[in-house]
């Protein structure tokens, strides 16, 4: 027999071997990882893929919600949430970042406390579930299986993936023959393979990451503590079964090569996408329901360690009056905050000077209502709220593409407010309202609008200024609460505590002098505030 058949048949051995065994390999160090992460706090991954897609999900179902009911652009800007999502994320999949993102954004929830718990007191059921999650990983971002795209099917492409064996056999017969057949045929189904892959390339990794998410979701649900999910697995058999080979599709180590190259001798990217596709597409709703299943045990893992990291926390309680009251009540960002308590019946204006505490205060306030709603947890020790939608009008600045100055950002943040259609309680915060023009105006439009909120039956209104007299003219409708600060031995410290009131300091002026500014510039600062008082 020729050399050359001998080596074609150890080529193919070898590639068979190292497609078995390098798994098994891989998932003994991956075994190993996953059970130091729940005690180290940490993911699984610790880099940012450059491939990551996490509003995927919810850019491209949010259409089909009511656009009031999701948090907008501007308040998921204004609550910093773009951090609290990567605090959060210790998914072990690209689905289950995407699905938190669009959960944080009011599309879905978290709400299996008993999936949670199971998580948190079952060290065994954890490992398993992790490693199922971790196999499935996220080297792709996925199309989700409604937004793929049917292929019709080429018949001799298909006839092509058994070209290099009916050559092989041929190449015992007559090997001077079948050997240079074979390699024709190699040489061939490698180029071709390639050029398709190039032609539907996403679609093919979508399907392939697909055939792995089905496989997990059926091993999944067969645990005693995961949600049921109805689901007819035996529509999936062939994506079953060869959801190992295909998913390592996108691997790029050294190891993979083998693998990769006995796919594209036998053109098994091709050949079993559009032996699956035909299924996928039959039975898609089944599909979109492994997805689902799938990203929501992820994202209950998620949200089970991300808790287990918090200082406190609490499940919050829903309420049907027209209030909000919490006890030590911190900024889910903050380690070590100082906690806030307040039962909140009426619309809030707070006072206080720069750095006092109330955007923090008001962004807790806001964040926590967003999350007792999305993954049921408060940074509090008690949490007790009516649910309802959440808008800001906070961290505003100066657009250089659209040309608007401050002041307009500011107003077309605000003018949002009044445009919200919907009968469900509204809890609007507005931070340092209207800074961007002068004194006079600043106050006499703050006031307007401030009223007008207050006319709107089921608005809640928190807001926070530096006007004092701003304060004077709201008080029969808005109830005051500011933060202060102290000045001693020429330091000044801050106490973060909320307190019933107007502002009672006014250190602005203080400060120029601690911060060593000229005396000429604080004495003259002192006499023009003292007698304009």
């Amino acid at each position: 027999m020729p050399t050359i058949l001998w080596f074609v048949i150890a080529f193919i051995l070898a590639a068979s071997a190292l497609t078995i065994i390098t798994p098994i390999i891989e998932n003994k160090k991956l075994i190993h990882k996953i059970n130091t992460l729940w005690s180290s706090q940490l993911p699984l991954e610790t880099f940012i893929r450059p491939n990551h897609n996490y509003s995927y999900q919810f850019d491209t179902y949010k259409n089909k919600y009511d656009t009031h009911q999701l948090l907008d652009d501007k308040s998921w800007s204004d609550l910093n949430l773009d951090t609290v999502f990567h605090r959060m994320n210790f998914n072990f999949t690209a689905i289950g970042e995407m699905r938190l993102f669009a959960t944080l954004r009011h599309m879905f929830e978290v709400n299996n406390l008993s999936l949670i718990d199971h998580f948190k007191s079952d060290g065994k059921f954890r490992s398993q579930v992790s490693l199922h999650l971790a196999q499935i990983g996220k080297s792709i971002y996925p199309i989700f299986p409604d937004q793929i795209a049917y292929i019709k099917r080429n018949h001799f492409y298909m006839i092509c993936t058994y070209l290099p064996i009916i050559c092989l056999i041929s190449a015992f017969i007559i090997p001077s023959v079948g050997v240079v057949l074979t390699i024709i045929a190699t040489i061939y189904n490698m180029i071709l393979s390639g050029f398709l892959k190039r032609t539907f390339e996403q679609d093919l990794n979508s399907m392939f990451y697909t055939s792995n998410v089905i496989k997990k979701a059926h091993a999944l649900q067969q645990f005693e503590q995961t949600p049921t999910l109805e689901v007819n697995f035996k529509h999936f058999t062939t994506a079953r079964r060869f959801s190992g080979l295909l998913g390592r599709v996108n691997t790029s180590d050294e190891t993979s090569i083998f693998s990769m190259l006995f796919k594209l001798i036998f053109m098994l990217d091709y050949h079993l996408f559009h032996l699956i596709q035909n299924s996928f597409k039959k039975y898609e709703d089944e599909v979109m329901a492994c997805y689902d299943y799938v990203a929501n045990i992820d994202n209950h893992y998620a949200v089970a360690l991300w808790q287990e990291t918090l200082d406190e926390y609490t499940i919050p309680e829903k309420t049907k009056d027209d209030n909000i009251s919490f006890e030590n009540l911190t900024h889910p960002l903050i380690s070590h905050a100082v906690p806030n308590s307040l039962k909140i019946n009426e619309h809030i204006l707070l006072t206080g000077s720069n750095a006092s505490g109330k955007s923090t205060f008001m962004k807790a306030i806001a964040l926590n209502i967003l999350l007792s709603q999305t993954i049921h947890t408060a940074t509090a020790s008690k949490f007790i709220y009516k649910p309802g939608l959440v808008y800001t009008s906070m961290v505003n600045q100066d657009d250089i593409t659209s040309g608007d100055s401050y002041f307009m950002s500011e107003v077309k943040s605000i003018k949002r407010l009044f445009d919200i259609k919907s009968t469900d309680e509204i809890y609007v915060f507005i931070d340092e309202i209207f800074k961007g023009t002068n004194t006079t105006e600043r106050i006499a439009a703050s006031e307007s609008v401030l009223t007008y909120l207050n006319q709107l039956n089921n608005y809640r209104v928190i807001a926070a200024t530096h006007d004092i007299e701003l304060s004077n003219l709201l008080d029969h409708i808005y109830t005051n609460y500011h933060f202060n600060e102290s000045i001693s031995d020429d330091e000044i410290s801050f106490d973060f505590k909320i307190k019933p009131g107007k502002a009672d300091t006014r250190n602005a002026i203080e400060l120029l002098r601690i911060m060593n500014f000229p005396d000429k510039i604080y004495v003259r600062a002192k006499s023009t505030a003292s007698h304009s008082d």
